[in-house]
């Protein structure tokens, strides 16, 4: 398919041929997977448990507790989880430093981002988190801090999932 584009170069507009224009790829899941951001999730509300118990639960159905790794998807999760209006259910994803204190890292092994714009902040002092220890090693999206990221202890039996593809 053969499309136009204006380009704007040094402030002067240019028309030029685009070929191979291909409309935006939707994502398909299969349930029960449900499309958000552009991947494929699972936030399972009838089924809570240990941040292990929940990641072998994900991995039952083919995929992970959930990466947020990227801003922008995190956005549409929130924004989704808001949309169903869970009220204050918290929720696990795949970021942990139990292998290496204060080394978080997804469950694929890539670093986990830390500070603004996912991991909360608390107390008198506004401290950053994660701040819990060796006692919290798991993180879990807080609904009393709007959904940020929280470091928590990974036996909490009453946390659900998020399971990601």
């Amino acid at each position: 398919m053969t499309g136009f584009a204006l380009v704007s170069f040094l402030g002067t507009l240019t028309v030029v041929a685009a070929t191979d224009v291909k409309p935006a790829t939707q994502v398909e899941c299969e349930s029960p997977f449900t499309e958000v951001g552009g991947r494929c999730v699972h936030v399972a509300l009838t089924t809570s448990g240990s941040w292990h118990d929940m990641r072998k639960y994900c991995q039952e159905l083919g995929g992970e507790l959930v990466n947020l790794a990227d801003v922008q998807f995190y956005s549409d999760l929130i924004l989704y989880i808001e949309i169903l209006h869970l009220g204050k259910m918290h929720f696990w994803i795949g970021s942990s430093d139990e292998a290496i204190e204060d080394t978080w890292v997804w469950t694929d092994g890539s670093a986990t981002r830390m500070g603004t714009p996912f991991w909360a902040n608390y107390g008198v002092n506004n401290d950053q988190m994660p701040n819990g220890g060796t006692d919290q090693n798991c993180a879990f999206l807080d609904a009393n801090m709007h959904y940020y990221f929280n470091d928590g202890n990974c036996s909490t039996p009453h946390v659900y999932p998020i399971c990601g593809k």
